[in-house]
């Protein structure tokens, strides 16, 4: 990978300076390059990087390893309530983060969803509750502001995210969650004014009704036509609008799961009109396409997530824009379903639970897919999993980066070893998985969080409780 060993420590306060772990002999892996040289740990922080580092109480071989910064999931769904279906994903902070640990993943960021009637403080506190004295890793939280009509809403932002709910979270599609568009309007306003980060989940709410309603007015609600339900072009609407409105009130965007090409396009029109736009793409649109609705005997229903998956032409455009930077961002959209839930039968696909578990699988599948097949750099897969999460969402340079004085946040991965993804191998609580079968060179063998080993040769060794709330800052651009 064109590595040079690391000529000199950088820096060391003094050749006294006690660790408590040093991680020898790996490929450093960074956004801006890689270099052998090692790591020295103390206490929860990086303290040392370079040669010839003083023993400590542990030392860990990482020769022929790549030492990476811990990736930054900021798109998870962890003991969520979905008003559509009633029911809760089936990981909770516990075994949520344990999956996210066992498969590289040292920071989750969380959607706090309001309830009908609740204001954003309740809604935050109620999301604490649930987290608390369960995580492996550390973890923040999104305002998701889906109830725009109750009174002070807007007035709450500012409070909230100084006190480290520094990110907003909203839809398009108003069923259950989204937003009128003059609604969506005032809260990209007051974001706008208050340099708050704005996601999008974008796709067209006119269209997908009518479409739709088209649908089961013909008798086809079978998972097979939901991809016409919500074509690309929905999303590619819906992504300019509101990059349009973005761009007229000031307001940074960050749109959520972007699954196509069109949608990336519009996304560069925008860019060049002025708009401030970053994106995020998730593992099912560079591993699965929309066949997997024709499956037989109804296994289609897996695979429902929204935006569904799309046809395969789109991956390609996917993969180009990891690799160019147009893309910025990797993140999971863990929403973990049981089969019972996911294949209840005769429901429509309007009522099929959205979400698919992929925290333990998925910087794997892409350092396997995307490094280790040459689609994608070591430092651009370093860049879309951990540092461009961690600037855009107000933890850098604490998290995302490995440099002395950061968090202690690391993940070991072995490019010689083979995986092959079965539900069984998986902490999820989730009983089936997405990949089954689906056979990978290169994967995490071991996970560091704030200094502390929580993974390693295949079992979580962390208790649940350790994870911290973290109070995150105001976004910094890319």
């Amino acid at each position: 990978m064109g590595a040079n060993r690391l000529s000199a420590a950088t820096p060391l306060s003094s050749a006294a300076m006690e660790l408590d772990c040093v991680i020898r002999g790996g490929l450093l892996a960074t956004a801006s390059g890689s270099y052998e040289a090692d790591v020295g740990i103390a206490g929860e922080a990086i303290a040392a990087i370079g040669d010839d580092l003083p023993r400590a109480a542990r030392e860990i071989d990482a020769r022929g390893l790549v030492v990476a910064p811990g990736a930054v999931d900021v798109h998870t769904h962890l003991d969520q309530p979905f008003a559509a279906s009633g029911n809760t994903t089936a990981d909770d902070f516990e075994s949520g983060t344990r999956a996210a640990a066992a498969g590289g993943i040292t920071t989750v960021v969380n959607f706090a969803f309001q309830d009908p009637g609740d204001n954003l403080r309740v809604t935050t506190e109620r999301h604490l509750e649930r987290a608390a004295g369960r995580a492996h890793i550390d973890y923040g939280a999104h305002l998701t502001v889906n109830h725009a009509n109750v009174p002070g809403v807007l007035d709450e932002i500012a409070a909230l995210a100084d006190e480290g709910f520094a990110s907003v979270k909203t839809f398009t599609v108003t069923d259950d969650y989204g937003l009128r568009d003059s609604e969506l309007v005032h809260v990209l306003r007051r974001c706008g004014e208050l340099g708050i980060l704005v996601n999008v989940h974008a796709e067209d709410d006119a269209m997908v009704d009518v479409l739709t309603a088209e649908l089961l007015a013909r008798g086809q609600s079978g998972v097979e036509h939901l991809p016409a339900s919500r074509p690309p072009e929905a999303e590619a609407v819906a992504t300019a609008r509101v990059a349009g409105y973005a761009r007229a009130l000031g307001c940074a965007v960050y749109f959520v799961h972007l699954s196509s090409r069109a949608a990336l396009e519009a996304v560069a029109r925008a860019r060049a009109d002025g708009a401030e736009v970053y994106v995020e793409t998730r593992p099912t649109y560079l591993f699965l396409d929309e066949s997997r609705y024709a499956l037989p005997d109804n296994e289609g229903a897996k695979y429902v997530c929204m935006p569904p998956l799309r046809a395969l032409e789109n991956q390609p455009a996917i993969w180009e824009g990891l690799r160019s930077g147009a893309i910025q961002t990797y993140a999971t959209d863990h929403s973990p379903w049981l089969l019972a839930e996911k294949m209840q039968p005769g429901i429509p696909f309007t009522e099929i639970p959205a979400g698919i578990a992929n925290l333990q699988s998925a910087v794997g599948m892409l350092y396997a897919e995307g490094v280790g097949k040459g689609r994608i750099s070591l430092e651009r897969f370093v860049a879309v999993t951990s540092k461009n999460p961690a600037k855009l969402f107000g933890l850098w340079p604490r998290k995302g980066a490995l440099t002395v004085g950061a968090d202690a946040d690391l993940m070991l991965i072995d490019p010689t070893r083979r995986f092959t993804l079965t539900a069984a191998a998986m902490e999820s609580r989730a009983d089936y998985d997405p990949y089954e079968g689906f056979a990978c060179m290169g994967w995490p063998t071991m996970t560091i969080s704030r200094g502390e080993v929580v993974y390693e040769d295949g079992a979580i060794v962390s208790q649940p409780g350790r994870g911290r709330f973290l109070q995150r800052g105001r976004y910094q651009p890319i």
